[in-house]
């Protein structure tokens, strides 16, 4: 992982997951914030510019994402993810960011303590819910593509240094 990123271009490019309620608020309105479900369809009809639902003309921002990867089985969720997901962030990053530089994806994660980072890896992984505590999934491999050595945690200030609020990557591919 990189060094901790102290400004705010996670907000103008890349690809972000963000787990701190106050960012969040500060440049974006709850209405602005687009499911999985609303993610997967604009991806699908090859995001129209008309229907992108962009905060500030430069930012996608989707919630929902833990509860879809809770909803299945580890092994279908990190499928999912692989297959879904990631050729739909890719698709975004391409046809809509202009490759990554001119705008950003941010997946808003409500609950950050069931994100854990293994240093032995390079991985950051989630702490499955429902019948499936206790098991865990490779997140960042699943959603950078094994691009986790480009990962830089989004931090904005002392107090929130040592957790951070988020994880960037400025482009996968």
């Amino acid at each position: 992982m990189g060094p901790p990123l102290l400004d705010d271009i996670w907000l103008r490019r890349g690809i972000s997951l963000l787990w701190d309620a106050e960012a969040l608020s500060s440049f974006c309105a709850a209405r602005q914030v687009i499911s999985v479900r609303s993610f997967l369809l604009l991806h699908e009809v090859g995001w129209p510019e008309a229907d992108l639902p962009l905060v500030n003309e430069i930012c996608l921002v989707v919630g929902g994402l833990e509860s879809a990867i809770d909803s299945l089985p580890p092994e279908e969720a990190v499928l999912w993810l692989e297959k879904t997901i990631y050729p739909a962030i890719i698709s975004y990053q391409e046809n809509v960011a202009g490759g990554g530089t001119e705008a950003s994806l941010v997946f808003w994660i409500a609950d950050h303590k069931r994100i854990d980072y293994h240093t032995s890896d390079d991985t950051h992984y989630w702490h499955c819910g429902t019948e499936f505590k206790g098991q865990q999934i490779p997140l960042s491999r699943c959603l950078f593509n094994g691009a986790q050595d480009g990962l830089r945690r989004i931090v904005t200030n002392e107090k929130k240094a040592e957790q951070g609020i988020g994880l960037f990557h400025p482009r996968i591919s």
